[in-house]
């Protein structure tokens, strides 16, 4: 039930995701959709924690802090884009509904991801021109963020309709992010 939830929202409407139609795509009873969820609430409450586990479960957050081992800053760069968006590409299914929501977990996944950023613009302090470097962090981490979405909600190819590739996309979204730190 809950893989026919998620393929309703891909199909890009909430509204979809409705005790009937679960049920048809699912094959499942509305007695067992009413046993298992107590209603759509509860479904979507499912669908959260499954998304959060995805996250938690992963090696995500654990590849993220290798960032800071990185000898410079573009390399540090890249190793925490490379993880950012080869995760939401692979991961894209599991995740379009949880970006999509406001949540306390995703806000505090950003966090970590700001925090993550930070740690690593203080190892690389001397090759950054911002005084300020949470600031730098948190617009670095937003930077990376908004692309992490973009691979998400889309294949990078379809973006602008030309051939393009997730490595291409890590590649400009590194640098991008390094000349926003080392440049005036």
């Amino acid at each position: 039930m809950l893989d026919a939830a998620e393929e309703l929202l891909l199909a890009g409407d909430t509204r979809q995701v409705t005790v009937e139609n679960i049920v048809k795509l699912s094959g499942a009873t509305v007695g067992s959709f009413y046993a298992r969820f107590g209603n759509v609430k509860g479904l979507f409450d499912a669908l959260h924690n499954r998304y959060l586990n995805a996250i938690y479960e992963s090696t995500l957050l654990e590849a993220l802090t290798k960032g800071t081992e990185q000898p410079t800053l573009e390399g540090a760069l890249r190793h925490t884009v490379k993880t950012m968006l080869e995760f939401g590409h692979q991961r894209r299914r599991v995740l379009f509904y949880f970006i999509t929501q406001a949540t306390d977990d995703g806000l505090e996944i950003r966090r970590h991801a700001a925090d993550n950023m930070h740690e690593i613009l203080k190892a690389h302090r001397g090759e950054i021109i911002f005084k300020d470097l949470r600031r730098a962090s948190e617009n670095t981490a937003r930077l990376i963020y908004q692309m992490f979405v973009g691979v998400i909600l889309q294949e990078p190819s379809d973006f602008i309709g030309r051939k393009t590739s997730l490595s291409s996309v890590i590649e400009t979204t590194t640098r991008m992010a390094h000349t926003y730190l080392t440049t005036e």
